[in-house]
């Protein structure tokens, strides 16, 4: 699998499908899409994924979304944006890379603490607070987020 990736400025119709996969309020989205970097993943047949990455306080980069075409999940593209995304912060000077995601997305919650991120914080009744429609997931009603951080560091630069 080999990835390239695009920034976007505004996504087109199919990249907001994947957005809304990640986060299905449309209002939220429109609220930090023009604040962040946003990248499209493609593969050889298309569009495989989209992250939306944030600037924070502290030096901090969340990834607000990100999200993996359903056709081409379970393949090694949600690792790879991560990978993208851990690099990009590297690249931009950040020392943190931040995800949320929820307590039932069991899945997200299991690829994010294989790939290095640990759980900083929890958020009760996120999700009954800042959605107007009930989330259910893996058969559960989401209610709490969970905030992951990783610490990063600058690659180690030759000394002259």
């Amino acid at each position: 699998m080999v990835l390239t990736y695009q920034r976007v400025t505004a996504p087109t119709t199919e990249e907001n499908r994947l957005l809304l996969l990640a986060d299905p309020s449309q209002r939220l989205i429109d609220s930090y899409v023009p604040v962040s970097s946003v990248y499209a993943a493609n593969d050889a047949t298309g569009l495989a994924g989209i992250l939306v990455l944030k600037p924070q306080v502290s030096l901090t980069v969340e990834i607000m979304a990100l999200a993996v075409s359903p056709t081409k999940q379970r393949r090694g593209y949600g690792r790879a944006l991560l990978v993208f995304a851990k690099q990009w912060a590297i690249e931009h000077g950040y020392r943190t890379v931040r995800i949320a995601t929820g307590t039932t997305s069991l899945k997200q919650l299991y690829l994010y603490q294989q790939q290095g991120f640990r759980v900083v914080r929890v958020d009760p009744d996120y999700f009954t607070q800042n959605y107007s429609q009930t989330i259910i997931e893996n058969g559960l009603v989401l209610r709490d987020r969970l905030v992951l951080d990783q610490q990063i560091s600058l690659p180690n630069l030759p000394i002259n």
